[in-house]
Formats: C-alpha cells, sequence, structure tokens
C-alpha cells in the first residue's frame, strides 16, 4: 500500500515537472521572424587602445524594426560549462533589462541588418556578449554569445622605439 502511494505521488510529480518543462519550452521557443545575433572580436583600430571591440551583426527577418541593446563582459565561466543561448525573461520590468544597462543601443530595420560595435571594460581571452532584444508583441529575447578569438598584433610589431630607424 505504501509502495502503490509512493508510485501515485513520483508519477504527478513527475507530470507537473513535464508540464512546467512544456510551458518554458512553449515560451522559449523560436519563431521564424525571431531576430539572430552573430559576433566577432576585432582590433579597437586605435594606436593607444589595448582592448579590443565586439562587433555584433543583429539581423531582423520580422515586418516591424526592433530595438537591441548590447553590452559584452568578460567571461568567467569555462567555456565547457558553456555560457551562451537564448531566453525569454518572464519579467521584463526589471532595470538590468532596460535600454540604459546597456552601453550600445540602436534599432534594427525591418528584414534588414545592423552592426554594432560594443565595448569591453577589461582585456580577457573571452567574452560574453549579452544582447536583449526587444521584438514586436512585447517579446523580449536575451541572446548570450560566448565570443572568442585571437586578435591581431600587428599593430604592436609596426612599433618603433623613438628615434630608432625613423629616418635611416
Amino acid at each position: 500500500m505504501v509502495s502503490f502511494a509512493f508510485s501515485i505521488a513520483a508519477g504527478i510529480v513527475a507530470f507537473a515537472a513535464l508540464c512546467a518543462c512544456a510551458a518554458i519550452g512553449f515560451r522559449n521557443g523560436d519563431w521564424p521572424a525571431d531576430a539572430t545575433v552573430t559576433a566577432r572580436l576585432r582590433d579597437a583600430g586605435q594606436p593607444d587602445e589595448p582592448r579590443p571591440v565586439v562587433v555584433a551583426t543583429v539581423r531582423n527577418p520580422s515586418g516591424t524594426p526592433v530595438l537591441a541593446g548590447l553590452s559584452a563582459r568578460r567571461a568567467r565561466a569555462p567555456r565547457w560549462l558553456g555560457g551562451g543561448g537564448v531566453t525569454v525573461p518572464a519579467r521584463t520590468a526589471r532595470r538590468r533589462l532596460r535600454p540604459s544597462a546597456y552601453p550600445t543601443v540602436g534599432v534594427v530595420p525591418a528584414r534588414g541588418s545592423a552592426r554594432f560595435t560594443v565595448p569591453v571594460a577589461a582585456p580577457a581571452r573571452r567574452y560574453l556578449l549579452t544582447t536583449a532584444v526587444g521584438q514586436a508583441g512585447g517579446r523580449l529575447r536575451l541572446h548570450r554569445l560566448l565570443v572568442t578569438g585571437a586578435v591581431s598584433r600587428a599593430r604592436a610589431e609596426l612599433t618603433v622605439p623613438y628615434g630608432e630607424g625613423l629616418f635611416d
């Protein structure tokens, strides 16, 4: 009798967990008109700037323009733990999801794409790019991309100490 009650309780808990996972999956599910984000690490392009920048491209296949806020920070978690993905937050009125929380904010036109240059705070090997994309129908999607890559150090090799070989 006890094992039967335990089996029924375990079945109810498993069914509730399955329903919760299905609800999250439907809410987070991709739509054909969802914006996509790609990113690369580039040199800052300034001779006195040691930090790279993240160049992100947001593509918008929908018929309405979208608002995108982008920020990049040093990735603290190891690469094998992940660090990427797309989520749909349930509560979107939080302060950290407002456009003022992102150093780079822009509009992506309908059926178009836009390229954004995102500054980083400190030099690192890996960066986590967070992109908040506000879409039609009040949908907010958070894209998190792990950005790695070797930044060219050609400009460091071209520097010549003062007075050596400049006018020879």
